[in-house]
């Protein structure tokens, strides 16, 4: 059974990231952190420019970090609001990545 999990940027409150298959905290938080903290060294906590390269960077990275490299299934892109079925959400902020049960 898939592990979903939902990520959401701190600033972005119409979208989030929808993620079907290995939402455990042990492969996303390396991720996501790597991601988050060479962001906004580079750009700054800019919400719509880190949204938009999250999913470029996990194209680009997901062989690294084991991400699932399915074409056309595993993503989508979510309301900010909706219930998903996800059994973690993460937040990136300016400073940290925050994981919340579901």
């Amino acid at each position: 059974m898939a592990t979903s999990a939902t990520i959401k940027i701190q600033g972005v409150y119409y979208a989030k990231v929808y993620k079907h298959f290995d939402g455990y905290p042990d492969g996303m938080i390396k991720w996501l952190t790597e991601f988050n903290d060479r962001f906004n060294k580079h750009r700054g906590h800019d919400a719509e420019y880190k949204f938009a390269q999250l999913l470029r960077y996990s194209s680009k990275h997901g062989s690294e970090f084991d991400l699932d490299e399915s074409e056309f299934t595993g993503w989508g892109i979510a309301p900010y609001n909706d219930q998903c079925g996800e059994e973690y959400e993460y937040i990136l902020t300016k400073d940290e990545v925050l994981c919340k049960p579901r």
